[in-house]
């Protein structure tokens, strides 16, 4: 999931026609950034203020969009003039404070060193991993075909700033944060899941399969059905959060139930956009759409599989009973259409 969000973002800048990071160097930048938990939601904010040189939108001037939130170290860099040529975009929106560190490294080098140029370089090409008595290295072996740094050597930078610093970079997400999504993506690499949209359509699947086998003649129709199996996988976001209302996923339902696709898939992705939408809310919308629909093959194949196999779980069979006849849930059933167990329950 993450590494599709980040895919999305340069995708997205290329379509755009914003230069940010030469496509040669896209999927190893995307590593890299990965490697160092980089939270695309602060280089968004980060990387829009470089591109507008600090000028706010119109937008932002009247209050339509949020103002951006770049870290201090932009502040530096902002400017054009202000940055290295061979650095892309991308990186000065990523490690802005390794950046400044190292302007300034190199200003104090040229000043406690006469400012001699050639003993400049030789101490620069050792941040970048550069062995400059290797005759054999070429320049398009450094620096690709746009003159900017290859990510290997723009790692051993950032390696080499860690080591001197010893603190977080600015851009890097907060491990604390219930918004951490690379913590999410570790608890899926535990869990062995392939995604967090594989997840969400196998347990989604899941409540669907249950009320299927064991409920279907309490349901009114499929929208009842599809809704109710939504809200059972959602139901930290309704009954603890309360960040959705239950008519959202009955509304969700009913698309779905309306359109010309399968009508669980359709549900499933809808549903994923609208959790996602919570997790992750200064991403916009379109993107998460277009990150959910992209996943369609994957959560395909993640549903045929579960209905292939399934035939009961006691985490999904407890949830499942617990909502069709416990008496806290009635006012949740009756929105649902579900009929009562009995005439007077």
């Amino acid at each position: 999931m993450i590494k599709k969000i980040w895919e999305d973002l340069f995708h997205s800048s290329e379509a755009e026609s914003l230069s940010i990071a030469s496509k040669e160097d896209v999927e190893q930048i995307i590593d890299m950034f990965i490697a160092d938990k980089i939270d695309p939601r602060i280089f968004i904010d980060n990387l829009e203020t470089l591109l507008r040189e600090g000028m706010s939108s119109v937008s932002e001037l009247f209050g339509i969009e949020k103002r951006r939130q770049p870290t201090p170290s932009i502040d530096y860099c902002v400017k054009r003039t202000d940055r290295a040529s061979a650095f892309p975009l991308c990186f000065y929106a990523a490690y802005p404070d390794v950046m400044v560190w190292f302007h300034k490294w190199q200003k104090e080098y040229t000043r406690s060193h006469d400012y001699e140029e050639d003993a400049l370089a030789i101490e620069t090409a050792k941040l970048f991993g550069i062995n400059i008595e290797d005759e054999t290295i070429e320049e398009s072996q450094i620096v690709n075909s746009e003159g900017k740094y290859r990510p290997k050597y723009l790692k051993n930078l950032v390696k080499y700033y860690k080591g001197t610093m010893r603190k977080n970079f600015e851009v890097s997400v907060d491990e604390n944060s219930k918004n951490n999504i690379y913590l999410n993506a570790e608890l899926l690499n535990i869990m062995g899941e392939e995604s967090g949209f594989t997840l969400i359509a196998k347990n989604t699947t899941k409540y669907y399969l249950e009320l299927t086998k064991n409920y279907k003649n309490r349901f009114k129709d499929e929208v009842s059905l599809l809704a109710t199996a939504g809200i059972l996988n959602a139901q930290i976001y309704i009954f603890m959060d309360q960040t959705i209302k239950p008519q959202e996923i009955i509304d969700i339902a009913q698309e779905s139930v309306l359109s010309n696709e399968e009508d669980l898939i359709d549900f499933i992705i809808k549903l994923e956009v609208k959790l996602l939408k919570i997790d992750t809310p200064n991403m916009d919308i379109s993107e998460i759409e277009n990150a959910c629909i992209g996943q369609r093959d994957a959560i395909v194949k993640a549903v045929q599989k579960i209905k292939e196999k399934y035939i009961s779980e006691p985490r999904f069979a407890l949830d499942v009973a617990n909502f069709m006849n416990s008496a806290e849930f009635k006012p949740y059933r009756k929105m649902l259409w579900i009929k009562s167990k009995f005439l007077f329950f």
